[in-house]
């Protein structure tokens, strides 16, 4: 198995790359530890968001901070105990949201997800695409108008990029949204954006395409990496492999692997949750984000789902059901139908870095160890776009986004 590719890590990103290694001819085998392929990537919101390219940190979040300490149930919050351990990433994301860093930042993250249902229609070909994508739209609601440098720079380069953005009044949340919350009056929408109706099956599916096309699943738990006379020794739960090319895709445990190469990225769990709620009470038609309550709603094969919130407490950190009732709470005073709706409650870890930008190329100077992880809330859009230029860069091709923005040597 030594000319074949080994990804490390069976979510969206590493199917992603093995995917885009099968269409360049390389063969592969994806290692997981989880029973189905694609599950790490099963809790996804489901948006799929081409036009959507701000970062997480933005102007004006430093004074957030205390509050983000005493509110258990705020959209974003640290836990008390492990807020010393996060500090040094929590330094470098309130840098890169100063305005002149976050629009450079959000110039990179645009040119990845452009393309992003683009690359999912590659992946996936024409007939599964439209089985599990909708090109609907995506709708960005509030009760009040967008204000501040970060809304100032969005609109800006919004209108740069020609993006196909409808502003909607009223009476056409009214249409979206029938039973919507009256106070809810501003709102538009980014007709470029997509979902996809169940995150589960559509990479269930991409797995399946990549066994049919000679791929080969691994379930077992990687341990340990060891560059070895040129290649690499694999060391699971169940055996060991050796590999000249690897490719670590493990979201938030990639560092696991990592850090005992001497390989320095920093990446932080953002813990998030939804909440699956009966769609029968109330009728959505194309998926929207409220910004005041921080909740997103995407109609799905097997329910509504209700995201939102970024928890940090590690990986470890023990998750609080009370955030998801919140979010589903939220959910409940824009919809009062949903009061009575039977719910099921999910939890999960989002890999993130501070500068909202995944880590993309070669790890360091030890050849044939490739990485691709740390898309935070953008996975489902920016994973295909970031699989193909991994594989671009992995079979010696010259990527058509510029790499640079992504190479994990920034940090360094």
């Amino acid at each position: 198995m030594v000319d074949t590719v080994m990804v490390i890590g069976g979510g969206v990103a590493g199917l992603s790359v093995a995917r885009n290694l099968q269409l360049l001819g390389r063969k592969v085998a994806i290692v997981d530890p989880l029973p189905s392929p694609g599950a790490a990537s099963f809790g996804n919101g489901g948006f799929i968001s081409p036009d959507s390219f701000m970062p997480g940190a933005q102007p004006g979040m430093l004074r957030k901070v205390p509050g983000w300490l005493r509110d258990p149930l705020g959209p974003l919050t640290i836990h008390p105990a492990y807020a010393p351990q996060a500090l040094p990433w929590f330094i470098q994301w309130l840098r890169a949201g100063q305005i002149d860093r976050m629009t450079t930042l959000a110039k990179s993250l645009h040119a990845l997800h452009a393309p992003a249902l683009i690359e999912w229609r590659r992946l996936l070909g024409d007939e599964l695409y439209c089985r599990y994508i909708r090109e609907d739209g995506e709708a960005i609601l509030s009760d009040v108008p967008p204000q501040g440098s970060a809304a100032d720079v969005e609109r800006q380069l919004t209108e740069r990029y020609g993006l196909n953005v409808e502003t909607l009044s009223r009476a056409d949340i009214e249409r979206l949204y029938p039973g919507i919350d009256a106070a809810v009056r501003f709102g538009v929408l980014k007709k470029g954006n997509a979902h996809t109706v169940s995150p589960a099956e559509l990479n269930r599916a991409l797995a399946e395409r990549i066994v049919e096309h000679g791929g080969t699943f691994h379930r077992e738990k990687v341990l340990k990496l060891i560059p070895k006379n040129g290649e690499w020794l694999i060391l699971t739960s169940t055996g060991n492999h050796s590999a000249r090319d690897v490719v670590v895709a493990g979201g938030v445990w990639s560092m696991q692997l990592l850090a005992p190469l001497g390989i320095r990225i920093p990446l932080e769990s953002q813990r998030g949750y939804h909440v699956m709620v009966d769609t029968e009470r109330v009728k959505i038609g194309v998926p929207f984000i409220h910004r005041g309550r921080a909740i997103g709603l995407t109609p799905m094969l097997d329910g509504l789902r209700i995201a939102g919130s970024v928890e940090f407490g590690g990986v470890d950190g023990m998750p609080n059901e009370q955030r998801a009732l919140h979010a589903l709470q939220q959910a409940r005073e824009l919809f009062p139908a949903l009061i009575e709706a039977p719910h099921r409650i999910w939890t999960g870890q989002r890999p993130s870095t501070p500068d909202s930008l995944p880590a993309i190329g070669a790890a360091g100077e030890q050849p044939g160890l490739w990485l691709c992880f740390g898309h935070g809330t953008y996975g489902m859009t920016a994973a295909p776009p970031s699989g193909r230029m991994l594989a671009d860069l992995i079979t010696s091709r010259q990527p058509s986004i510029d790499p640079a923005p992504y190479s994990p040597r920034r940090f360094h």
